[in-house]
Parts: C-alpha cells; structure tokens; sequence
C-alpha cells in the first residue's frame, strides 16, 4: 500500500526515537518502502547499523529521506543532494515502526460467511477470521486475526493481538501412549488446554497439541514460523522465536528470549534455558544452559 506521507508526520510518529533531523521537513513527503536497488527519492531508506561503509551508501542512496545511526555524518556531499537524514540509535527498528504502521493494510474486522463458529465461542472486539476456518468452543482475545483454513479446537484460550495463519490447527489431542499386558497401544488422556498469550504470531500449517494433564502454553510476543510441531505440555516463553520446520517434542520448557533455528527437533521433557540459541537442524536431547548456542547431532555447546 502506497501512501505519501509527511516527514514530520513520521518524525512525530516516532517521538523520542528520533535523536535529531538533519535537513529540510517542510514539505518533504516520502511515498513508499523499497529495496535499496529501487530506491527513488520518495523511498523511506535506512541503512542498518551492522553495515560496513555506511557514510558511502548513505551518499549513494537515492532516497532522500534516511534513517541513520550516529556513525554517519552529515557532509557537504549528502546536504548537496538536499537528503534528510534522520539520526536514529537503531534504523532498522524504526523503519520496522514506520512501515507497520503507515504502509501495512490492515484487515478489516469479519467473520467470512463460510467460516464456522461454534455457538458458545468467545469473542473479544475486532476479530478477522477468514473463509473456512473452523472455531470450537473456546475464548479468543480482542484484535486476532485468524487467517482462512485454520482449525481451532475446543478449549482453547487466545490472548490479544494474535495472529493465527492458514493451515494451523490447534489445541487437539497430543501424541501419548502406553503399552498394555498384550502390547497394544493405550491413549493417554489429553485432558489440558491450549493457551495461546496476547502478541502471539503462529504461522502456516503449525500444529500445536493441547495439554494432557496440564496446558500447552505459548508466552506473550512469542513468534512461531511454518510448518512447525508443539507438542503437548509444552511451554514456551515469551520473546521466544521458533523458526520454520521445527519439531518441539512433549513436555518441553523453553524460556523466555529463545531463538530456535530451521530443522531443530527437541526429544522432550527438556529445559530449554533464558536467551539460548539452538541451530539449524540441532537434534537436542539435554537441557540447555541459559545464554549458551547449542548446535549439531546430537546437540552440543558450540565452543567457537
């Protein structure tokens, strides 16, 4: 969505976050986000904090508004160019901020009329749910927004601000059994519940189990990718991100600030501690210490 947009509307915006201006805002608009190689002078730029070289791909940019940190200066090169730079202590947030919330259409709040809903459902204000999804008895927050084709069981609680995308299907029955005196295959009860807190993002074809004697939990502003499997009585923090492809086994506590990578698979019954790192296809069959990076098959401690 493109929208021309006043630089001082911006600036007010962001408040604080802007350290200083430097440059003309009267009368400067920017009109759209695009990648550097397309950037025009209506482009809202940014250059990340981690680059090299920044000074040189400010001067290169056609953008003439960007949002920069305090290692580039404003030379007589970039005021020849008439640029606005907007000096900033993280350019990649702030246009995160920016483009949230004056470039991203909203979906507007309804209830598509092949969804079903079940007649006891909760709902807060201002929910979207799209076209055959399908919502059992259960109690969801205010601003979620429940994309088409997703499932979602009885018994499940949903915060606020949650976004559920299509193909997920949560809060069924997890995988437990026993065996009996003839070997055959007793389910365990799944007696728990599902509760999904506010911020929460579950992405394409995710499937998470509901609890068996306790509840599946999924912590506030905790970020789920696709194709991802949560187990039963697992739970999960807040800030966690799981990223695509993940298989999070029962009963597994992963704490806040995580940063799960593609392919990880846990065994189960294990703890998972503050802001660990898990890499990319990591088979993890013990704890984790708080802090650590743990990689490989089996999972180790990543000794650099």
């Amino acid at each position: 969505m493109n929208s021309q947009i006043a630089l001082q509307e911006i600036i007010d915006f962001l408040g604080s976050d802007v350290i200083q201006v430097f440059g003309t805002v009267e009368n400067v608009y920017v009109k759209h986000l695009k990648p550097i190689e397309s950037a025009d002078e209506e482009t809202l730029d940014w250059v990340n904090s981690i680059k090299r070289h920044k000074q040189q791909i400010v001067e290169n940019s056609k953008a003439r508004v960007i949002f920069v940190d305090q290692d580039v200066q404003y030379t007589r090169a970039i005021q020849s160019q008439n640029k606005t730079l907007l000096l900033v202590s993280n350019p990649k947030l702030c246009l995160l901020k920016v483009g949230n919330h004056f470039f991203v259409e909203s979906l507007k709040p309804c209830v598509h009329p092949t969804a079903y809903i079940h007649a006891d459902a909760k709902f807060g204000e201002n929910i979207y749910v799209g076209a055959n999804a399908s919502i059992g008895e259960c109690i969801i927050g205010n601003e979620v927004i429940i994309y088409p084709n997703v499932v979602i069981n009885d018994g499940v609680v949903i915060g606020n601000h949650v976004v559920i995308k299509s193909g997920a299907i949560l809060g069924f029955d997890g995988f437990g059994y026993e065996r009996d005196e003839s070997n055959n295959l007793v389910k365990f009860p799944q007696l728990g519940k599902l509760i999904i807190h506010d911020s929460v993002e579950i992405g394409a074809n995710t499937c998470i189990d509901k609890g068996a004697l306790s509840n599946t939990i999924v912590g506030f502003n905790t970020k789920i990718n696709n194709l991802c499997h949560i187990a039963h009585n697992v739970v999960i923090g807040k800030n966690v991100i799981i990223t695509a492809q993940v298989n999070v086994s029962g009963s597994t506590t992963i704490e806040d600030d995580v940063w799960v990578a593609p392919h990880a698979s846990f065994r189960g019954h294990q703890k998972i501690g503050q802001g660990a790192t898990i890499g990319m296809g990591a088979v993890v069959t013990k704890d984790v210490p708080a802090g650590e990076t743990w990689i490989g098959n089996p999972a180790r401690k990543f000794k650099p």
